[in-house]
């Protein structure tokens, strides 16, 4: 009899992307969508303009500049819930975030 481990294990393996963290929306009007753990690295899709309250990034990851900055890293969604931006960078204080 194949032992299963090795293919429940990669079951799991393959799941753990889709994990996701917490859901953030801005907490003002100054909240910035970034391109890189930089705090003036404003994305190139967002130099002129503001994210609204309805918007949220679906967090997947933190990143830390060499001030300790805290960034949160995810995927940006519109106030339909529909996908807006791949892999952006939001400072931590900037935005509301939930568990």
């Amino acid at each position: 009899m194949p032992n299963r481990l090795p293919l429940s294990l990669a079951l799991v393996l393959c799941a753990a992307p889709a994990l996701a963290g917490p859901t953030c929306a801005p907490a003002d009007s100054s909240a910035q969508i970034l391109a890189s753990a930089t705090i003036d690295d404003v994305h190139p899709d967002w130099r002129s303009r503001k994210v609204g309250y309805g918007w949220s990034v679906q967090v997947r990851r933190d990143a830390h500049d060499d001030a300790g900055i805290t960034y949160h890293v995810g995927d940006l969604y519109d106030t339909r819930g529909k996908l807006a931006a791949r892999n952006v960078f939001i400072v931590e204080h900037q935005w509301d975030c939930g568990p």
